[in-house]
């Protein structure tokens, strides 16, 4: 009878604790300066059409369509929203996809770090 209750009483301590914690939406507290590293950084390859999406300590990223990045980062990267996100191109540069990038992470809550992408500069960020 005492292990019964033991393990209920298990089972319900560790529900509790697994709705602990921040969730993935929560906007996270980063550090303005220009010294800290973007969370993510996005590689808008123009001559394939295609944005390469990046973790720090990823030697190569993810390719993936452009219209898909914010999804990707927020879904599969799960990059909390807040942080800081870089904008990189190989040219043949399409400056509008460009601006629906910056526009996507943007609404997403995403921040792009100070001096990026021309493109991006009049999308405006959080």
């Amino acid at each position: 009878m005492i292990n019964l209750r033991a393990m209920f009483a298990s089972t319900i301590v560790f529900m509790l604790l697994a709705g602990c914690g921040q969730s993935a939406n929560t906007p996270v507290a980063v550090p303005q300066a220009s010294s800290s590293p973007p969370s993510v950084t996005v590689t808008y390859d123009g001559k394939r059409r295609k944005c390469v999406v990046a973790l720090p300590s990823e030697a190569q990223g993810n390719t993936i369509s452009c219209g898909d990045v914010a999804q990707f980062v927020k879904d599969e990267l799960r990059v909390p929203s807040g942080s800081l996100y870089d904008i990189r191109t190989i040219p043949d540069v399409d400056e509008a996809e460009i601006a629906r990038v910056c526009a996507g992470l943007n609404s997403a809550g995403y921040r792009l770090m100070g001096g990026s992408s021309a493109a991006c500069a009049g999308v405006g960020s959080r």
